[in-house]
């Protein structure tokens, strides 16, 4: 996996494991990438559009679980985006120490959605069972977060049935139609055959 500009995990807590030695400490960390996630495109009411997975890696010495959410956090221009509008691929129960993992995302506007620009943050958390057994029941963690962002405009969505552009659809269709045209030729024993007739003249002496 290619590397990403990581953002500073903001560390909650530290677990003392004993041991008969001098005492470890396990640290609890995540990290996200730098770069906020923008959308490529503009998006339009009512379509459904891939937003570029998220970086996340564990950045302490412990497995831990991984939450995602959608609020706003940062100031700024722009409207806020509803958290029901992204839907968060699967994660998995737990992520290892320094394991990196990209978070699929999706977004969907509604039919009524405003145009203008949105803006809020996807703040990531991570935590550990293990943190929590060992500090006798209290749950340890660390969060960092990054700026989602996106445009909306007036007008019909581009995205397509299912998500896909209209153009995949119309590229799909020319070719659903040539390979009927194929078969029907092929099964009605249509022929068809082109003669080339040379013109030539007597030439006397």
């Amino acid at each position: 996996m290619r590397p990403r500009s990581i953002g500073f995990g903001i560390a909650v807590g530290f677990v003392a494991v004993l041991g008969f030695a001098s005492p470890a400490r396990a640290s609890i960390g995540v990290g996200v990438q730098a770069d906020p996630v923008r959308l490529g495109v503009t998006a339009h009411p009512g379509g459904s559009y891939s937003l570029p997975s998220l970086f996340v890696v564990n950045t302490g010495t412990e497995p831990e679980a991984i939450s995602v959410q959608v609020k706003r956090l940062s100031s700024g221009p722009g409207q806020a985006i509803p958290a029901s509008w992204i839907r968060i691929g699967s994660i998995g129960e737990q992520i290892q120490p320094r394991q990196q993992v990209l978070i699929p995302l999706q977004l969907s506007t509604p039919g009524d959605a405003r145009p203008g620009s949105y803006r809020s943050d996807i703040v990531v958390t991570g935590s550990s069972a293990a943190a929590g057994s060992a500090a006798g029941g209290v749950r340890f963690g660390a969060a960092a977060a990054t700026g989602l962002e996106f445009k909306i405009v007036p007008g019909a969505t581009s995205s397509g049935w299912l998500g896909l552009p209209a153009w995949k659809w119309w590229l799909s269709a020319l070719v659903v139609l040539l390979a009927l045209v194929v078969f029907g030729i092929r099964h009605t024993g249509l022929r068809v055959r082109i003669e080339t007739k040379s013109t030539g003249g007597r030439y006397g002496a």
